[in-house]
């Protein structure tokens, strides 16, 4: 993720050698183009105009988080639940704030607010400039899964701290980064992780950038969640 913030978006993984590792996840394309889901073993682009595309095993990515999903906890949910109350019954069934969750959320949503990050040219702009032009939309009535992982505070740099979720609907049409959502009736599952391997790029911009950066809190924080 510091790489990322840094403005190094060169695919370094192809999706072959990624899904080798898991069947669920997320993250973004090589050049930033658009966001990464990986569900039940297969990965989808979303592109700036929020459509959802296949991806091909040679393509690449320059940041994934990925696992073998298998639920420890799951519940129902059978009324109108906002974003914030969700989260909060999630996290009473969370061990630990120092371990890491995968999180699946099933079922159909009254709203999903997403955005999606636009391919980037070169000379790459650093991630806080290039979320500024990010299209966003509100998808209204929607079946569909949000896919992601909570992830514990001490790790800042390597992946999100907190929750990073995205979003496709059931359709495989649209989908995106998740901002906020309502959901209307779905069922929650909850995955404990307590294993975190880290493969780092090997490209010459990797290699020789300097990804010291005091910032960094701020920075995730408000390309992560800011909307407009």
């Amino acid at each position: 993720m510091a790489a990322l913030v840094a403005g190094l978006y060169q695919g370094s993984t192809s999706f072959k050698e990624l899904l080798t590792h898991g069947d669920f996840g997320i993250g973004t394309l090589n050049n930033l183009d658009g966001e990464l889901i990986i569900l039940d073993g297969s990965a989808y682009q979303i592109k700036e105009d929020g459509k959802v595309y296949h991806l091909k095993p040679k393509d690449t990515t320059p940041f994934a988080s990925i696992t073998f999903f298998s639920a420890d906890h799951s519940f129902d949910v059978t009324k109108l639940t906002a974003k914030a109350k969700l989260e909060a019954q999630m996290e009473s069934y969370m061990q630990s704030p120092n371990l890491f969750y995968a999180i699946r959320i099933t079922g159909n949503f009254r709203i999903v607010h997403t955005r999606v990050v636009r391919k980037q040219t070169r000379p790459y702009p650093l991630l806080i400039e290039a979320v500024k032009t990010q299209p966003t939309f509100d998808l209204e009535y929607r079946t569909g899964t949000i896919v992601g992982f909570w992830s514990p505070s001490y790790i800042q740099g390597l992946v999100v701290p907190g929750y990073h979720l995205h979003f496709m609907d059931d359709l495989k049409q649209v989908g995106g980064h998740v901002f906020d959502y309502t959901l209307l009736e779905g069922v929650v599952e909850i995955a404990h992780q307590t294993e975190f391997e880290l493969e780092l790029p090997h490209t010459t911009e990797f290699l020789n950038s300097d990804l010291n950066n005091p910032e960094i809190t701020d920075q995730i924080d408000s390309i992560e969640n800011k909307k407009d």
